[in-house]
């Protein structure tokens, strides 16, 4: 439920705040006031399309906050988890636009336009001119009459997605084999790069280790030279040496040792160091005697590793690559060698799948037909008490394998005959506007309570209705608005009459600038204006919108009592 609207710099509105209520919020004003303005911007709130257009003549943002309770939504929490978001009772949305850039927030975490337009689809539905030229759109019957015959159908249309999704993988699956020329030469390229790959004999942790020989051998001379030198520093020669130098001190100190014994500890230590030069120095003399520079094994190795380089520019980045996609070579060399099998297999389980989705379809286009027949009968009721009395309305299909896809194999159309004694016909071929705002609302009171959706808005859904029907319509939203939250823009006075929360939107021109604010209406103003949008239908006057409003509040309570 929508608790708060604030609208920034957007068309004719400065700046401007409306607190809904729950159940039924109508908002009303003369032509032109801005009523459209308040559902724009909630739209906007909503992700649709930023028009730069409404940004508020002198101003350089436009912005919308709208705050939504999610007590009851909870279709929007699971989506606010999915997005990362925490679990919350509260959710805060925030968009604004200038001329160059938009800014999107989550609870005040940055966002993309895509969140908000999943979010805003669990939250609010918007029905007016846009939604009745959905309406007469056949590609959104079959989707209606789903959802009002959901438990039936749903089930059915989820298996048929699962066993299509398996279909249509089996047939890419075939595909890649390809024909049978295709086939050889994939298995003959299969088979050169697993031989060339085999060949190579590849080890992980082989090229570092010839790259290490490689550096070894690429300087070897420096090799040399640099540990004969260290090994000569150590023994030197006859007058000096490291190891001449510590023998000479050892001799020393031996000599006062007898004389202290501290000292024995100091000559201990040299004695050790002594040693461990000795090692050293016969080890540097060894290394320099086995160093081995064997011209062909160099060779061996930049061989070695050119090799290594070549594989992996060909078939990955690194030896582990190489190997990991040469069992992937390996398998699809063994499908590719064993197709026949593999084909007549697939072929086999394609025509079981196929078979399934022909039964699961007809069983679903049975179900959908009995639930038109269902519709039929509840939307001509709601029709006939809203003046469309004789109406009749069908759904026609067309069903067939050529039509099968995901959600079975129908499609379907919604056709109706406002007048007794015409022909059923295309809704954008017969149906008036008046006729298509009743419709749309009868179609919206029989599947509002099908959806999770706690707030429906209705943008002057009584276009073209006046006199005993508009009761009919006040009472419609009064229903609708049991358990979830109704927006309504009406100029009928019996639909004033019913709300719970009255707004006047109202426009006025201040020092030659045009602004249009929104007036919360306590009971004399909701009277007021009932007698307002009484005047054009027959002129009221006060008694008379009294006793309308009186009216409405118990025709009301006696609705939500039932």
């Amino acid at each position: 439920m929508i608790l708060q609207l604030h609208i920034k710099n957007i068309a004719l509105i400065e700046d401007c705040t409306v607190d809904f209520g729950g159940k039924l919020n109508v908002l009303s004003g003369e032509t032109g006031a801005g009523k459209s303005i308040i559902i724009d911007s909630l739209g906007f709130a909503l992700g649709a399309r930023a028009d730069k257009s409404l940004i508020r003549h002198g101003a350089t943002t436009a912005s919308v906050e709208a705050v939504f309770d999610l007590s009851d939504s909870p279709m929007t929490k699971k989506k606010m988890v999915e997005m990362g978001f925490e679990e919350e009772d509260s959710l805060i949305l925030f968009r604004s636009m200038t001329e160059s850039r938009s800014d999107i927030r989550i609870n005040g975490r940055p966002a993309v336009l895509s969140m908000i337009k999943e979010l805003g689809a669990t939250l609010v539905d918007i029905l007016g001119q846009h939604e009745n030229q959905s309406l007469l759109s056949v590609s959104s019957h079959i989707e209606l009459l789903d959802k009002y015959g959901e438990d039936a159908i749903m089930p059915l249309k989820t298996e048929i997605s699962d066993l299509y999704r398996k279909y249509k993988e089996i047939d890419r699956k075939l595909a890649s084999y390809g024909d049978e020329a295709t086939r050889a030469r994939r298995i003959d390229i299969l088979k050169y790069q697993i031989d060339e790959i085999k060949a190579a004999e590849l080890t992980e942790g082989e090229e570092e280790s010839l790259l290490a020989d490689r550096e070894r051998f690429r300087n070897s001379e420096k090799i040399v030279e640099s540990v004969g030198t260290a090994a000569y520093a150590l023994k030197g020669d006859d007058s000096f040496s490291v190891q001449s130098v510590l023998s000479a001190a050892m001799n020393s100190l031996r000599q006062s040792t007898s004389y202290d014994t501290r000292l024995e500890e100091l000559y201990d230590r040299l004695d050790s160091a002594y040693v461990e030069l000795k090692d050293i120095t016969d080890e540097l003399d060894s290394y320099v005697e086995s160093f081995d520079f064997d011209a062909g094994s160099a060779d061996r190795v930049e061989k070695r590793v050119d090799l290594i380089r070549s594989m992996k520019r060909k078939y990955g980045a690194t030896v582990t690559d190489i190997l990991s996609n040469l069992e992937k070579f390996e398998q699809e060399y063994a499908e590719l060698t064993e197709a026949d099998d593999l084909i007549n297999d697939l072929t086999a389980e394609k025509e079981v799948i196929y078979d399934k989705l022909l039964k699961k379809s007809s069983l679903l286009s049975q179900n959908r037909r009995e639930a038109a027949s269902e519709l039929k009968k509840e939307l001509e009721s709601e029709l006939s008490q809203l003046g469309m009395g004789g109406s009749v309305f069908d759904v026609k299909f067309s069903s067939g394998e050529e039509f099968l896809g995901e959600n079975g194999y129908d499609r379907a159309e919604f056709l109706i005959s406002p007048n007794p004694g015409e022909p059923v016909r295309s809704l954008s071929k017969i149906i008036s506007g008046g006729e298509m705002s009743r419709f749309m609302l009868a179609m919206k009171v029989i599947t509002s309570r099908l959806d999770g959706i706690q707030t429906l808005v209705f943008d002057e859904v009584d276009a073209g209705i006046s006199g005993k029907i508009g009761e009919v319509v006040a009472e419609k939203l009064a229903l609708v608005s049991v358990g979830r939250q109704v927006i309504a823009i009406t100029h009928l006075p019996q639909v004033a009459a019913m709300s719970d929360v009255h707004f006047l939107i109202e426009k006025s021109v201040s020092n030659g600038v045009t602004r249009t604010s929104l007036l919360p209406l306590d009971e004399e103003g909701v009277i007021g204006e009932v007698e307002r949008l009484s005047a054009g239908a027959g002129a009221y006057g006060t008694l008379h919108a009294r006793e309308l409003r009186k009216i409405a509040l118990a025709k009301k309570s006696e609705i939500r009592s039932k």
